[in-house]
């Protein structure tokens, strides 16, 4: 789209409407066929582990809802949970025709119910966090790593709940996709049973620590928990490392990257 129709759609508030619009699915098929390759691979990925069809799936930092259009494809129900006000405006617009198929949530996900501070980068960045030492980290990063000086310009009071609470209003998932920039930790403090499948960045080496914790609390609530590594959505591992082995493939890793952590449990 010309730069300068799609800022005057973004000032009249038209954009996101457009954006997720027949018309633009149709100019997408014809004319941005990376765009449909790249929704196919995540697809693909998913499917790559998990049940050929599932019930439910929780999209904890559901963001622009990329992740969420994928699950459409593989589940019956998504639970969105998103506190970014911009973001969650545009999960509404998106998903506006998708039904009981899709559930939103303007709330963050953490270890206990109440309010808490949300930093802002901006309004609807993906680096927007609940997590001060990941706040710092952003600000301190050369900006070579993000291609571009990182600088936090607000903070909002937003709601919180945990996954247990989730769990008690939607039912157990048969997948949670964690992605909370550095937050991830106390999310999964807030879940005290099984769920078949999860996902969580990390990021190495600044947030090694909290990497090594949520496997450990994982490994608290099914010490037959078994794990892999994704990189650009694609499986490290032909096969799930055991806790033990995960932890010291981990300790081996050096190069600084970001990749999400596979964890299936037993039930």
């Amino acid at each position: 789209m010309l730069k300068p129709i799609r800022e005057l759609l973004k000032r009249s508030g038209s954009y996101e409407y457009f954006r997720y619009s027949s018309f633009f699915r149709l100019y997408t098929w014809l004319f941005k066929r990376q765009v449909i390759r790249d929704h196919q691979r995540e697809v693909a990925f998913y499917r790559s582990f998990l049940p050929n069809h599932c019930s439910l799936i929780f999209d904890i930092g559901a963001y622009d809802g990329h992740k969420t259009a994928a699950f459409l494809k593989i589940a019956n129900k998504i639970v969105c949970c998103e506190p970014d006000a911009h973001n969650f405006r545009t999960l509404r617009i998106r998903f506006r025709n998708s039904g009981s198929s899709v559930v939103l949530e303007n709330k963050a996900i953490s270890d206990h119910p109440g309010t808490e501070l949300f930093f802002i980068h901006h309004a609807g960045s993906a680096f927007n966090t609940l997590n001060p030492k990941w706040k710092q980290i952003l600000e301190t990063d050369l900006e070579n790593r993000w291609n571009e000086k990182i600088k936090f310009h607000d903070e909002v009071s937003i709601q919180l709940t945990t996954l247990d609470r989730l769990i008690d209003q939607y039912g157990r998932p048969d997948f949670i996709k964690i992605d909370v920039e550095g937050y991830e930790l106390t999310v999964l403090k807030g879940l005290s049973q099984k769920v078949p499948y999860i996902s969580f960045e990390c990021l190495l080496p600044e947030c090694k620590t909290e990497l090594l914790d949520c496997l450990a609390r994982l490994y608290q609530l099914d010490n037959k928990v078994v794990f892999n590594a994704a990189f650009e959505e694609r499986l490290e591992f032909n096969n799930f490392l055991s806790y033990h082995d995960m932890i010291n493939w981990v300790n081996k890793e050096a190069a600084p990257r970001c990749f999400e952590i596979v964890a299936s449990m037993e039930l």
